[in-house]
């Protein structure tokens, strides 16, 4: 479903990411695990053709995200960092202007964006200036915007990023059923996050892919390959 295929992008004189490589078959919820500034951003704006690779091709079931761009992004739903809200707007009033802008073809608007309201857990804020809520729900707003139209991939950049632990909680929850029905990557500088959610995780450092494993119950490779590249000291 995501196909990477040799990869680069450099800023200026600083390489930001190199040669990477990867696909993700239908259906499997990955984890993109590394330390803050690995690359980990870059190569989910480049998947999403947010960015352009210097070298290198991305395809979305087949679609390449360069040559073309509209079919593919119709196939992707993204959740940046920072959620692209606006806080004037209700949920409502901006859950139908992403329909709008993504040219969704369904005549059913009201029940699709209805749905996708359940699914999140906002039902109950719909009519609510987006502003006014807490971190958590806005967070969850972004997601359902990135659900707008059925994608068939997710791409999820540190989607719990300065939630408290209870909404951190909810979002897991969340992200777990949705990858009942879509392929998802998944991005954190948080080795549990990723455990708690994923069961194939990649792991980026200096820009590079150092590991693509399967999570294992009470594996501690990971965590001791992850607490190298952070100098970080292990549990006891």
């Amino acid at each position: 479903m995501i196909e990477v295929i040799n990869i680069t992008k450099s800023y200026g004189k600083n390489r930001g990411i190199s040669n990477i490589s990867f696909s993700i078959s239908e259906g499997e919820i990955v984890g993109f695990l590394g330390p803050n500034g690995a690359g980990k951003t870059t190569t989910m704006n480049i998947i999403t053709g947010y960015f352009s690779a210097d070298e290198g091709d991305v395809k979305i079931a087949g679609i390449d995200v360069l040559r073309q761009p509209i079919e593919a992004k119709q196939r992707i739903g993204y959740l940046p960092e920072q959620p692209p809200l606006y806080n004037s707007m209700t949920v409502n009033e901006y859950l139908d202007f992403a329909f709008e802008i993504k040219n969704v073809k369904s005549s059913g608007r009201k029940e699709h964006i209805s749905k996708i309201c359940e699914l999140t857990g906002i039902s109950d804020v719909r009519s609510r200036v987006i502003g006014h809520l807490s971190k958590g729900y806005k967070q969850r707003v972004g997601l359902a915007q990135a659900l707008i139209g059925d994608p068939d991939v997710l791409v999820l950049d540190e989607p719990t990023i300065g939630l408290d632990p209870r909404q951190i909680v909810e979002i897991r929850k969340v992200i777990k059923k949705l990858g009942k029905k879509c392929t998802i990557i998944l991005s954190s500088h948080i080795l549990s996050e990723i455990s708690a959610i994923c069961k194939r995780v990649l792991v980026i450092s200096n820009g590079v892919i150092v590991a693509d494993k399967e999570l294992q119950p009470d594996d501690t490779s990971l965590e001791e390959l992850f607490l190298k590249l952070t100098g970080g000291t292990k549990r006891k």
